[in-house]
C-alpha cells in the first residue's frame, strides 16, 4: 500500500519512526515534509500536500492512506479535512479508527506524537490500513451526501437510490 507521512517539527520524530516500520513490512512510504527538523515550519503545507496526494492515488485507483503528525494532531484534523475528498479521522482509539474506515471510508489518520508513542502508532495504523470500508448504500449514500455539500454546498444526495449507486459507484 502507498502510505503519505506528513509532519510538523512536534511530530517529525515519531513520523520518522512511523516511516522507518512502514517501510521495514512492505509499504511504499512517501514522505511530505521537511527533510529535517525546522522549528519554524508549518503543518498546513505539510498536512495539505499529504491529502492531495492520496486523493491523486485514490483518483487512480490506487490503494493508499495517509499518515499526519503533529503536536496533538488538533490543528492539523481540521487542515487536512479541507482537501477535498479526504476523509481525516483523528488518533483516539482502535475502535475509533476502525468505525471510521468501516463506516465513513477514512483515508488519512492524524496521530498526535505528544498523545502516542509507536506502539500505539503501529496498532492505529495498522486499523487503518487493514480495515476495509463496508460497501453498503447507506455509508456509500453519506459518503456521497458529503461529498456533495463539499462542492456544491447542497445535500440532496439522499434520494439517491441503490441502482444509481451501483451506476457511479461501481459496487
Amino acid at each position: 500500500m502507498r502510505i503519505h507521512i506528513a509532519a510538523n517539527h512536534k511530530g517529525y520524530a515519531l513520523a520518522r519512526q512511523s516511516q522507518e516500520w512502514l517501510s521495514s513490512i512492505g509499504h511504499q512510504v512517501f514522505w511530505h515534509a521537511a527533510p529535517e527538523i525546522d522549528p519554524g515550519d508549518d503543518y498546513t503545507h505539510f498536512a495539505i500536500l499529504a491529502g492531495q496526494s492520496v486523493i491523486v492515488d485514490e483518483d487512480q485507483a490506487l490503494e493508499t492512506r495517509g499518515l499526519v503528525f503533529g503536536g496533538t494532531g488538533a490543528s492539523e484534523i481540521i487542515c487536512v479535512n479541507k482537501v477535498n475528498g479526504v476523509r481525516a479521522v483523528a488518533a483516539v482509539s482502535d475502535e475509533y479508527v476502525r468505525d471510521a474506515r468501516v463506516l465513513s471510508n477514512a483515508n488519512v489518520l492524524v496521530i498526535g506524537a505528544e498523545l502516542n508513542d509507536l506502539a500505539a502508532v503501529q496498532k492505529l495504523a495498522t486499523t487503518l490500513i487493514e480495515t476495509s470500508f463496508d460497501y453498503t448504500v447507506e455509508n456509500a449514500r453519506r459518503i456521497v451526501n458529503v461529498n456533495e455539500y463539499e462542492n456544491v454546498g447542497t445535500i440532496e444526495g439522499w434520494m439517491i437510490t441503490e441502482e444509481q449507486l451501483e451506476k457511479e459507484l461501481g459496487f
